[in-house]
């Protein structure tokens, strides 16, 4: 079976009928989007490999859950979102010499005291993709996440209301008052 050709949901069909292959073509097509999503809500890259192994696993566990005729991607990315947020709610405290930068023999402590900006610190905010990045992480993750969605995985408001469990009005009037904060954050940064 030529599995590039058919839909998710075709894939999903698939699966449900044992067919391991089709699910491993659902996860080659979404496993790089969910491992970026992850990464954006969370900011680790181990973690968010953790939860893109996580979705996935639950995702197969829950095949019975999804309701045919729906869309898989919104129900996919809905499973990594609360994967998300769970993780980051166990988050325990940090210890600060878990803040320590062991790569560069370098101790939290030592860092405080250092207002200023670093050299690499300063070379980053060269770049506007850097600074579209690093406006973007000061968004609540939630508004971050959102944006993301639709300018890089291109979910609809409606896909993205499904991801997000919340009414599509909201989500527009989230993301119309996450673009305006995401402006003030580039204009400020261009400022300084």
């Amino acid at each position: 079976m030529n599995y590039h050709s058919i839909t998710d949901e075709e894939l999903l069909e698939a699966t449900r009928n044992k067919d391991d292959a089709a699910f491993a073509e659902l996860m080659h097509r979404y496993v790089k989007a969910i491992l970026y999503f992850s990464l954006k809500y969370t900011g680790d890259k181990a973690v968010a490999e953790d939860i893109t192994q996580e979705t996935f696993f639950k995702a197969w566990k829950h095949l019975k859950r999804f309701k045919t005729g729906n869309s898989f991607r919104p129900w996919l990315y809905k499973i990594a979102r609360n994967t998300a947020l769970d993780h980051l709610k166990k988050r325990r405290a940090v210890v600060f010499s878990e803040l320590d930068d062991v790569e560069n023999d370098q101790q939290f402590a030592e860092t405080i005291q250092d207002t200023g900006p670093s050299p690499a610190d300063i070379f980053e905010m060269a770049g506007s993709a850097v600074e579209l990045e690093s406006a973007l992480d000061n968004l609540h993750p939630d508004h971050r996440t959102m944006i993301l969605m639709h300018y890089k995985s291109e979910l609809t408001f409606e896909e993205i209301s499904i991801v997000m469990g919340k009414p599509i009005n909201t989500v527009k009037s989230w993301y119309r008052r996450s673009l305006i904060k995401l402006k003030e954050l580039l204009r400020t940064k261009n400022v300084r």
